[in-house]
């Protein structure tokens, strides 16, 4: 592969998402829900298995500045991992580690290494970036691992593309959900299909595009 098709070549980017069965996925800035175990499966999956202590060779984690801003002070930046954070207006993370701001998708995606990697790259929120990248033809994202609220349904204000009905011109899915075999194959480790916290059931599963 020559270095030109190396730059050029599109990045592989997973959504990573929990959303209600209405796919409403925020309430006024933050979580309608607090699910310790659901984060810990976000932290475990977008941090890897063996993080490197190198920061290039970190997965990477892409953002607006709303759900930058909506982190938590403490866990600014979230350890571990490359953190993007797209802003028109730009945002102030000089003080943050391993952490840059860009202007568009474009120019956080031409940032990251070019060179082969064990890295891999999510995107994480909010509602207008999941929606840019999700609805884009060919979508920006080729996975897209949804955390599925069965129940309550929780109020929202922000909620997420309803990927799962799109179709292609010539009437084809867009997306299929793959088996919990081929999601624990690609995270690497094995997990509960259905889950129960704090009243809360909800359901881990990966889509992917329909090629």
């Amino acid at each position: 592969m020559s270095s030109s098709s190396t730059l050029t070549a599109k990045p592989s980017i997973t959504a990573i998402v929990a959303a209600t069965q209405s796919n409403g996925i925020g309430l006024n800035g933050g979580l309608p829900w607090k699910l310790p175990g659901e984060m810990k499966y976000f932290a475990r999956v977008t941090t890897g298995e063996s993080p490197s202590t190198d920061p290039t060779q970190q997965n990477t984690v892409i953002m607006g500045r709303k759900t930058w801003e909506s982190i938590p002070p403490k866990f600014r930046p979230l350890k571990n991992r490359r953190n993007l954070v797209i802003s028109s207006k730009g945002v102030d993370v000089s003080t943050a580690p391993n952490t840059s701001s860009h202007p568009s998708i474009p120019s956080a995606l031409s940032s990251l290494p070019t060179s082969p990697s064990p890295s891999r790259t999510f995107l994480i929120g909010g509602s207008q970036l999941y929606t840019t990248c999700i609805t884009s033809t060919p979508p920006m994202v080729d996975r897209i691992l949804l955390t599925r609220i069965l129940e309550p349904a929780y109020e929202c204000d922000a909620f997420l593309e309803d990927f799962t009905s799109h179709t292609s011109q010539d009437g084809k899915e867009v997306w299929k959900k793959a088996s919990h075999a081929e999601l624990e194959g690609w995270l690497g480790f094995k997990v509960d299909e259905e889950n129960e916290e704090k009243g809360t059931r909800y359901r881990f599963e990966m889509w992917v595009l329909d090629q």
